[in-house]
C-alpha cells in the first residue's frame, strides 16, 4: 500500500524478522539502547520499547544470528521471542510525516527532542503504535496486524485532507 501527498507517503514494508529481548533481572547489557532510543547495529535495527524490553528488526536471512545474539545478552536474565508476523511496519516520509501523526492522535511530534533515533509508543486511530524516527524526514510505525488496515484506511483519509 503506498498513500501519497506531495508532503508525505506511507508505504507498507516488506516483512522482515522481528524479535524481542525481554530482560527479568541482572544489569543492562550495555550494547543496549536506552527506552525510547533506537540504534543500528551490525544485527539490524534495535529498539528500546520498555525499561526491560527490546525490538529488533532483522533482514529475514539472518533471523537465527540475531536471535542467537539477543539469547548471548538474556543469558538467565531474560528471553527472547520470536515476533515476526506479530507486527506490521509502515514507512513515513516526507516533510508532513509529524503532521499525519497528529491526525486522530493526541502526541507532540514537534519536539525537537523527538529526533532520529527516537522511539515512542502511543495510540493512534485507536490502535497501539510504536514510532521510530529513522531520519528526520522519515519514520517507521509498528502496529499489530489486525490495526493494519485500520491505520491505513485512517491515513489515506487524512492524506486526502492534508492541503
Amino acid at each position: 500500500m503506498a498513500v501519497l501527498n506531495p508532503g508525505v507517503t506511507v508505504t507498507g514494508c516488506a516483512p522482515e524478522a522481528l524479535l524481542r529481548l525481554d530482560l527479568w533481572t541482572g544489569p543492562v547489557a550495555d550494547a543496549l539502547p536506552a527506552m525510547g532510543q533506537a540504534v543500528d547495529m551490525p544485527e539490524g535495527r534495535l529498539l528500546g520499547i520498555e525499561p526491560t524490553a527490546w525490538l529488533l528488526r532483522a533482514p529475514p536471512a539472518h533471523e537465527s544470528e540475531a536471535g542467537a545474539w539477543l539469547a548471548g545478552l538474556a543469558g538467565d536474565h531474560g528471553a527472547v521471542i520470536v515476533l515476526t508476523g506479530g507486527l506490521v511496519r509502515f514507512r513515513l516520509e516526507g516533510a508532513r510525516w509529524r503532521e499525519l501523526l497528529t491526525i486522530n492522535a493526541v502526541f507532540d511530534v514537534e519536539n525537537p527532542a523527538f529526533a532520529p533515533g527516537s522511539v515512542a509508543a502511543t495510540i493512534l486511530n485507536h490502535a497501539a503504535i510504536w514510532i521510530d524516527v529513522v531520519t528526520d524526514a522519515a519514520a517507521d510505525v509498528y502496529c499489530l496486524p489486525s490495526y493494519s488496515e485500520h491505520l491505513a484506511t485512517g491515513w489515506r483519509h487524512a492524506i486526502s485532507r492534508m492541503d
